[in-house]
């Protein structure tokens, strides 16, 4: 029954996508095929649906909590654009597919991903909840902009070829794939009427989440299938990247994460409800191989 339920909320995720990104007369290779290429390519949807268990832990769903996550999904997806461009990860190959400045040149990569953060912020405006919207801006600006996932990139482009310690990857990871993580977790929880003491502990817990994600899959990368994956492994030691089990090794990584693991299992126990989906969704995360 709860696999059920996941995959409802899964459908009406991509119903709302297929909505906002819905364009009459799409032409091959316009920026609107582009947006639906990368955007509708296989994805678990991950962070939409920790928007809607976050909401969930604290109140009912209701249209807001699918608008919300579909507008981080598609942030999400333009960073994942641009991640894939020859000036930064190099990658040409993603969700199975080929990247976009593969499918047509790096100048239309750029552009879509554009579209899609341009849209992602548009939609926005369509949220019903009018004296939540301010907080709820605040946040998208300040997780996805120049101090949060942005700044991350950046921090992590500037450190190819250094030998990093473990306090600058991590710092990497929080921004880079914690922030926009923190940002799920809390405007799920700011759509359901949460206070600042119930914000904090979602900001947190999202924060964890970030750096079991980043950490197991800097080891999928090292260890895993291209073909599983759908997307390349190497990437970190062939862009001169650190990372933890580059730095420590396999071994004391997996035990990192176990240490994340507790963390999150009791910021999960404070939690009114839902509390088995988060600790499955924590062992999910370790687990995975792709």
């Amino acid at each position: 029954m709860d696999y059920i339920l996941e995959e409802l909320k899964r459908l009406k995720i991509e119903e709302k996508l297929k909505e906002i990104l819905y364009f009459e007369n799409i032409k091959q290779h316009s920026i609107e095929w582009g947006m639906n290429y990368i955007t509708f390519s296989p994805s678990k949807r991950v962070r939409p649906l920790l928007v809607l268990e976050s909401n969930l832990s604290y109140s009912q769903l209701d249209a807001d909590s699918y608008l919300l996550g579909a507008a981080i999904e598609l942030i999400h997806t333009y960073s994942l654009v641009h991640d894939d461009l020859p000036c930064m990860d190099n990658d040409d190959l993603r969700r199975g597919l080929e990247t976009l400045h593969k499918v047509k040149s790096e100048a239309y990569a750029v552009l879509v991903g554009d579209a899609l953060l341009t849209r992602a912020f548009g939609i926005l405006s369509n949220y019903s909840k009018i004296e939540k919207l301010p907080l709820i801006l605040k946040y998208f600006n300040e997780k996805a902009g120049a101090r949060g996932m942005i700044y991350g990139q950046n921090f992590d482009l500037e450190a190819e070829g250094q030998n990093l310690e473990i306090e600058a990857i991590n710092e990497i990871n929080e921004h880079k794939t914690g922030r926009l993580l923190e940002l799920c977790f809390v405007v799920g929880a700011i759509n359901a009427g949460c206070d600042k003491t119930d914000l904090d502990r979602m900001e947190k817990l999202g924060s964890i989440v970030g750096h079991i994600f980043q950490i197991q899959d800097d080891i999928l990368d090292i260890v895993g299938n291209k073909e599983l994956m759908g997307k390349n492994t190497g990437s970190d030691e062939k862009n001169e990247k650190s990372s933890i089990p580059l730095i420590i090794g396999i071994a004391k990584a997996k035990e990192l994460i176990l240490d994340y693991k507790q963390q999150a299992f009791n910021l999960i126990e404070e939690l009114p409800s839902n509390k088995y989906f988060f600790n499955k969704f924590i062992d999910f995360l370790i687990n995975r191989a792709k």
